[in-house]
């Protein structure tokens, strides 16, 4: 089955069941493509939200935080710069 007949087949396929295979299609992606995409689609999801809110999160995630000791009153760690 060529690339535009599985196009096709989804193309009439009822919207939920289009939203099954995209969620399947999309699982196959390496990880750290995954969590880009997640990512992206959370900020279009929510586009009142400030660029900077969705940085600060997104760091949290990664784990580049120190806690708040360390925040007031140390020099933050080389790789957190």
């Amino acid at each position: 089955m060529s690339v535009s007949q599985v196009i096709a087949e989804i193309e009439v396929l009822p919207e939920a069941e289009r939203a099954e295979v995209a969620a399947a299609a999309l699982k196959q992606l390496p990880p750290e493509r995954l969590v880009n995409l997640e990512r992206l689609l959370r900020r279009l999801a929510h586009p009142d939200v400030p660029e900077s809110f969705w940085d600060g999160v997104e760091d949290c995630e990664d784990g580049r935080t120190v806690d708040m000791e360390t925040a007031l009153f140390e020099d933050p760690p080389e790789h957190l710069r």
